[in-house]
């Protein structure tokens, strides 16, 4: 069963810097208590394997979680622009586990 997890419009800090990642999904990550990190790969459709880190804040009202690691050669490879699309799925299958799929899909709106 594949379940997705951000689907999101890419803004500039996710271009410079790290992707927000959308705090309401963190549950598809098992942290373990105390911590505030876990690193997972995501397979691109191209078949590379990218090493990213989702991070939370250790204090504080907000978590924040962010993906770091890999991210920003990620998006220099893909060529990612601000409202380019991010889709980041997690597969579970009886035989093989969890697995983390990524891909972009392209902003195709025109400016006229």
């Amino acid at each position: 069963m594949e379940t997705e997890l951000v689907n999101k419009k890419l803004t500039p800090t996710d271009i410079a810097s790290c992707l927000a990642y959308p705090a309401g999904t963190l549950g598809a990550f098992q942290m373990v208590q105390g911590q505030n990190a876990i690193n997972f790969n995501a397979r691109d459709p191209t078949g590379r394997v990218w090493e990213f880190k989702l991070c939370t804040r250790n204090h504080g009202r907000y978590r924040k979680p962010v993906i770091r690691g890999d991210w920003l050669g990620y998006v220099r490879e893909k060529g990612l622009t601000v409202d380019d699309f991010i889709i980041l799925t997690m597969v579970e299958d009886a035989e093989n586990g969890v697995s983390y799929n990524i891909r972009v899909e392209p902003n195709l709106e025109l400016a006229i």
